[in-house]
């Protein structure tokens, strides 16, 4: 990867040719405008209906042959049918909720019928769901050949009889489900809780409904399958009024006095030759300019061959600065050697290796999902050459004669030696990080003394600490520090109107302020020890449910063996998901906090090109 040089260019003609100036400009497709097309005018009806139409489309579960060249199509009726279907499906979808959850609400009462109106006495049915703790209040409502008393007839809540008959058609661990009988609403204080609203239909009408509604819903999904056939025609109008519309408010917005318009925008400076052929061809001028110190050009990568997966992890957290430098690769190759570190199992590495390869054709159909298809598949080879040599396999310990192990060359349980990998991974992913940044700022001699000071005392460091201490140690620390206080404090001008005193002294203050970033540098280091951590975690895990795995296969019955199949699946399904979880994690976790944070590669915005929606067909 690398940050593609641009130029800024003052683009001129005349104005009876604008339109087709701006049209052959859209279809160059290598201009960033400088306040061109960005517009904060509302979508129209119409455009917005054919976007909600075709996301309802492509949303669907599955879909018809599209469509390329039919002549009988009419945009219009397609869109407004896809909308009405996406009403009538919501609609029902709300239905089918609702009545689900008044049949789970009903299922505890069982099945029975409402009394009729006319029924004797007008006697109606209330329902009351009330705890196991609540039971006594069962026996206040009802007691044959006992007189009714009311609450205010008695003191005493064991005297309390309200009249009122009662049925206990239901109960579970917690509740009680109760059925009053009267004419009128039972008084709230005859129950603790407050009675159930079941509505008025059975537990069977509301079975037919729910029949009723998946039936809709049925023919609607199958309405919308058949609707997906047009899915291609809609993206091509969508395109070509997405172009129509971007040009006309870029004509709109564009500075003329009548009779000249004018157009700034960045090109990249590989492009000038072809703009000015452009130029030769449609009648306009142009006069191109390095960027001015005071403006921030937008940053556009170009991909090094079998690296544009770096593209894509440097975009997920944030573009480099113009001006700054391209931390692609490095994070590319980091990051595949972090979720290596992390997963630590060859035969897990096999296992997403096939998943890949599942989804592989898939993933082929735009830019973006080769890119990502490239960035899994590295990860997947790192993991499975990590693995090999860790000798991990799901778990199992391999034997003395299995020629897997004369490939392995170290051991994940062995502390010492893989802190010590991962300390030194650290250093390595910092060093690289202060060099790179050194580098790019080769001609600022104070700053590149400030960081080789830095990447100085995180040598030493390592040094001192797997080594031991010595007095050249403890020199060349000594001296690493004064490189970073001199480099600090001389990096950046001074005012000239300041005396030679009062520039030392702000040098000095310069240099000592960022003495603490020492403590902060040693923590980033530590922090790789994630790395081990989380590794080791992996295959402790492995191991875990392989060993319960045996215990219960070797237990007598019948189910013993489906229940330690079934628990080697499911426990070595969910350690890889926690690898992989881990992995993206924690990985990128280091490269866009500890790296980024002593790399500096500063923060830009994705350069915009001025182009024609492609027309993709599926």
């Amino acid at each position: 990867m690398t940050i593609v040089a641009l130029k800024k260019v003052a683009i001129a003609g005349r104005e009876k040719d604008k339109e087709a100036v701006i049209a052959r400009l859209q279809a160059f497709g290598q201009l960033h405008l400088i306040d061109g097309h960005e517009s904060g005018e509302e979508v129209p009806e119409g455009v917005r209906h054919l976007n909600q139409a075709i996301r309802f489309l492509e949303q669907g579960e599955s879909r018809r042959r599209p469509l390329k060249k039919f002549t009988g199509f009419h945009l219009q009726p397609v869109v407004n049918e896809a909308i009405d279907v996406q009403h009538q499906l919501r609609q029902l979808e709300d239905q089918r909720d609702e009545v689900q959850a008044r049949i789970q609400r009903m299922l505890p009462w069982g099945e029975f019928h409402f009394p009729d109106d006319a029924w004797v006495n007008h006697v109606r049915l209330w329902f009351y769901c009330l705890p196991v703790n609540k039971r006594s209040w069962l026996d206040r409502l009802y007691k044959a050949g006992a007189a009714i008393r009311l609450p205010d007839q008695s003191q005493n809540p064991d005297d309390i009889h309200w009249g009122i008959p009662w049925q206990l058609v239901g109960r579970d661990s917690r509740h009680l489900y109760v059925v009053l009988l009267s004419a009128t609403e039972p008084p709230s204080a005859c129950m603790p809780v407050p009675r159930e609203h079941l509505g008025s239909r059975t537990l069977e009408q509301l079975t037919e409904a729910l029949e009723t509604i998946e039936q809709s819903l049925d023919s609607l999904q199958s309405r919308r399958e058949e609707l997906t056939r047009y899915l291609l025609l809609l993206k091509r109008h969508q395109a070509r009024t997405h172009n129509h519309t971007l040009w006309r408010q870029v004509v709109d917005r564009l500075s003329s006095d009548g009779q000249v318009f004018t157009l700034l925008a960045w090109v990249p400076v590989s492009s000038l030759p072809a703009l000015s052929t452009l130029a030769r061809e449609t009648g306009f001028a142009f006069v191109a300019s390095d960027p001015a110190a005071d403006e921030s050009p937008p940053t556009l990568l170009k991909p090094l061959a079998g690296f544009a997966a770096g593209g894509l992890l440097t975009r997920f957290y944030q573009l480099p600065a113009y001006r700054s430098w391209d931390p692609s690769v490095h994070l590319y190759l980091s990051f595949m050697v972090f979720f290596a570190m992390i997963l630590s199992d060859a035969g897990y590495a096999l296992a997403l290796g096939g998943l890949l390869a599942l989804r592989w054709k898939a993933m082929g159909k735009s830019e973006t999902g080769r890119g990502l298809r490239q960035l899994f598949l590295s990860l997947v080879g790192a993991a499975l050459v990590w693995g090999v040599m860790a000798g991990e396999y799901f778990g199992v310990e391999l034997a003395d004669d299995n020629w897997l192990t004369s490939l392995v060359v170290m051991d994940i349980e062995d502390y010492n030696t893989m802190m010590k990998v991962s300390i030194l991974t650290g250093v390595v992913h910092l060093l690289l990080a202060n060099a790179s940044l050194a580098w790019h700022r080769r001609h600022e001699h104070w700053f590149v003394v400030s960081r080789a000071g830095w990447a100085g005392v995180v040598l030493l460091g390592c040094w001192a600490g797997f080594i031991g201490i010595s007095a050249t140690v403890v020199v060349l620390a000594v001296v690493a520090v004064l490189a970073i206080m001199v480099g600090s404090g001389w990096a950046r001008p001074i005012s000239a109107s300041a005396s030679p005193l009062q520039r030392g002294v702000q040098r000095l203050l310069r240099g000592l302020m960022v003495l603490p970033g020492l403590s902060q540098l040693f923590g980033d280091v530590l922090s790789y020890m994630r790395l081990f951590a989380l590794g080791l975690a992996s295959v402790s895990l492995a191991l875990t449910f392989n060993q319960l795995a045996v215990q219960v296969m070797a237990t007598e019955g019948g189910l013993a063996l489906l229940g330690g199949v079934l628990i080697l699946l499911l426990g070595h399904v969910v350690n890889i998901a926690l690898g992989v979880m881990s992995g993206v994690v924690h990985g990128l976790r280091l490269n866009f906090i500890e790296f980024y944070n002593w790399g500096e590669p500063g923060e830009g915005y994705a350069f915009q090109p001025f182009q024609l929606k492609e027309l993709e067909d599926e």
